[in-house]
């Protein structure tokens, strides 16, 4: 428990599974050989960058809509959420799959292709600031303006259930997985596949990676607590949260293994590798993983390792 919000458990993350599966892409997790045979392990890849949406944001913010609906708290105002894009992208395409309207708050440096498609999907963007306090301060003030219903971009329970599903997944799929490797920004996605894998299979080992110039959750964890950090310029846009959520952090401090960091280059050089062996388009923040699996054979040689892109939503001309 932290503060009057309680993690979900398996059954919640179950639930919100039932609730969502009609709306969201079942991803696949595809085998890849040439990052096995770099590390001595059996890699696999659950594309999330395939996802509705481009990326795994649409299972929480969908998860928490629609159960806002169920209890009828969705009301005639607007949802609204702060988001670097995914999360936003995510808000944006729940709001018009339960029919009401959005409201997203992003950066003034958001990149051109997620804004494009919160707009596209029918939500109203505010630019604002470059760190996430910045738009959550600007979110909270037009949920007091206009009544408006707040989706958090990581730290709700209704959130993290969402995501956990996607450990649901990778074990109807890939019953042997041994070890899962987990982008971390805010904390969400990490959470609810730490809370839902650890349950599944106590033995399952969960990493987090994060840029090195935004480690917010290695930092907390060796302090025993959420701390905040200075603002990170890192070409991983989705990750750029300067603190952990708390009930993120109580998840990850229960259920995560290590959280790793890589640098910038390393990002590049798996999106490329993605690119052109597995022929799939993934943002900064969705390669991390692989970046992390490239480095940290001695952890992952031997086992079932699945790593998770995030997300795909990403100019092509970066990678050029």
């Amino acid at each position: 428990m932290t503060g009057r919000l309680a993690l979900p458990s398996l059954a919640d993350v179950q639930a919100a599974h039932r609730r969502i599966q009609a709306y969201v892409h079942r991803t696949p997790i595809l085998s890849s050989r040439f990052l096995g045979d770099r590390i001595g392990a059996r890699v696999h890849l659950k594309a999330e960058n395939l996802q509705r949406g481009g990326s795994f944001k649409i299972r929480g913010a969908l998860n928490a809509i629609l159960r806002a609906r169920e209890e009828g708290r969705l009301g005639s105002a607007p949802v609204v959420t702060y988001s670097s894009g995914n999360h936003g992208q995510g808000v944006a395409l729940a709001a018009q799959i339960a029919g009401c309207a959005a409201v997203v708050v992003v950066p003034e440096d958001v990149i051109g292709v997620k804004r494009a498609a919160m707009e596209g999907y029918g939500a109203r963007v505010v630019a604002c600031g470059h760190t996430s306090e910045e738009r959550r301060v600007r979110a909270e003030e037009i949920v007091s303006e206009t009544g408006a219903l707040m989706i958090p971009p990581f730290d709700h329970p209704h959130v993290i259930a969402g995501q956990g599903t996607i450990a649901l997944e990778v074990f109807a799929d890939l019953p042997g997985a041994g070890a899962i490797v987990v982008p971390v920004g805010g904390g969400g996605l990490i959470a609810g596949i730490a809370l839902a894998a650890s349950a599944l299979s106590p033995d399952i080992r969960i990493y987090g990676v994060e840029p090195e110039t935004a480690d917010g959750m290695r930092r907390s964890l060796l302090a025993g607590r959420p701390v905040t950090i200075s603002p990170s310029r890192s070409i991983a846009d989705g990750l750029r949260a300067v603190r952990p959520g708390d009930l993120c952090f109580a998840a990850a401090r229960a259920h995560v293994a290590e959280v790793w960091t890589v640098g910038e280059e390393s990002m590049r050089m798996a999106q490329r590798d993605l690119l052109s062996r597995a022929k799939l388009l993934v943002e900064p923040s969705g390669a991390i993983a692989v970046a992390a699996i490239a480095e940290r054979s001695a952890e992952l040689a031997g086992r079932t390792v699945v790593a998770i892109l995030s997300g795909g939503n990403t100019e092509l001309a970066d990678l050029l």
